[in-house]
């Protein structure tokens, strides 16, 4: 599924709703939740992430409350932080995935036309290297890659990751991005959410072929975005860091979506990026609510669902200025033994923190296999100045 397009969470466009608090917030919280028409806009269109919030749902919610700055704990691909740039706002990211943290930053940056150029014309001359490669990768990367790769494709990628290692600065940055942009579909591997493996034959030259045409695909989108975000807006910044460590940061807004509980494994999803972008520290010990532990416990990964829940909300409330705003995306799960709730511990999370709960709205969604799960927004609110 392609970042800019729908966030259809389980496959499916919402289904009936129902909410709680003043109407006027109920409604935004609602139409955030069903926003579903396919868009590329500014960067989101660029590299794969699972599960993006709707860019048109960010732009909303960010420009339903006042303030100057903008972050997102869990930010993905940074369709948060995309948004809170064209809205002229100080924007924030933080995840503890370094391949969300390589994808966010390179859908904010703004290197300007010359810097652009330079990415371009680097990625065509490694392009044009890599169609005649026959150099496979060290064996630390073959080891893990192998099996998913054909014998040229892989030659070809190593040209491209090895052309990438010799460089350094901001053209480098970019270019890794549209490296690991092209992984996946290069692969023997179905998706990135789906690990089955599809033997697909692809002509040599073609991996090549797609590096560059990603590349320039990657430059119009940042072209874009430099028309969009006001003059004088400052840089994203986006650093790798767990939502549930306290934070020196004081924002008016956090806009946010935790992973699901019982959803996706995010880490081992990436274990193919992780070998070619040679990322030894993959966060795989600090990814919340992973599928994963639902298979090796699921008392116990309820409980640790609800306490990290608890911890990162709390993160986010001290974050807050006087005033500033909450919102968070969350859709429910599912375990062996049933629907895994998500609205119950977010909306205690929320008030143990200190926060007013002002609104939130659900909405159903059908999984794909005919059960209808709920999706959640939930809306709340720091304590102002005393007067």
């Amino acid at each position: 599924m392609a970042d800019g397009a729908v966030r259809e969470r389980w496959g499916h466009r919402a289904g009936r709703g129902k909410g709680d608090g003043d109407a006027a917030d109920v409604a935004l919280l609602d139409a955030a939740l069903r926003v579903h028409e396919p868009l590329t806009r500014a960067t989101h269109g660029f590299h794969a992430w699972p599960a993006a919030l709707h860019p048109l749902a960010a732009r909303d919610l960010i420009a339903a409350f006042p303030g100057k700055s903008v972050l997102d704990p869990f930010c993905g691909g940074g369709t948060v932080a995309v948004e809170a740039l064209v809205a002229g706002r100080a924007a924030y990211g933080r995840d503890v995935s370094p391949i969300a943290v390589l994808i966010a930053r390179a859908r904010t940056a703004r290197p300007g036309p010359e810097g652009i150029a330079a990415m371009r014309a680097a990625a065509r001359r490694l392009a044009a290297s890599a169609t005649s490669a026959r150099q496979l990768p060290p064996p630390d990367i073959r080891r893990v890659v192998e099996r998913w790769y054909e014998p040229h494709v892989l030659c070809e990628l190593e040209a491209i990751r090895s052309g990438i290692s010799a460089m350094d600065g901001p053209v480098a940055d970019l270019l890794w991005a549209v490296f690991s942009s092209i992984l996946i579909k290069t692969s023997f591997r179905e998706s990135d959410t789906r690990a089955r493996r599809e033997a697909v034959h692809r002509p040599p030259g073609t991996t090549a072929t797609w590096f560059h045409r990603k590349a320039r695909e990657y430059g119009r989108f940042l072209e874009t975005l430099q028309e969009m975000v006001p003059e004088g807006t400052p840089s994203a910044d986006i650093v790798r860091r767990d939502a549930r460590d306290a934070t020196a940061l004081r924002v008016d807004l956090v806009v946010t979506s935790p992973p699901y509980p019982s959803t996706y494994d995010y880490v081992p999803m990436n274990h193919l990026r992780h070998a070619w972008l040679g990322i030894r520290d993959t966060g795989v010990d600090r990814e919340m609510g992973a599928r994963r532990a639902w298979r090796e416990g699921e008392r116990e990964a309820r409980r640790q669902w609800s306490l990290d829940t608890h911890q990162w909300t709390a993160s986010m409330a001290q974050s807050l200025t006087p005033g500033g705003h909450l919102v968070i995306v969350v859709g429910d799960g599912a375990s062996p033994t049933g629907v895994i709730d998500a609205l119950g511990p977010s909306v205690e999370a929320v008030r143990a923190a200190g926060l007013t709960l002002r609104a939130r709205a659900s909405v159903t969604r059908e999984d794909g296999r005919g059960v209808d799960r709920w999706e959640h927004a939930i809306l709340a609110a720091a304590p102002s100045l005393a007067r």
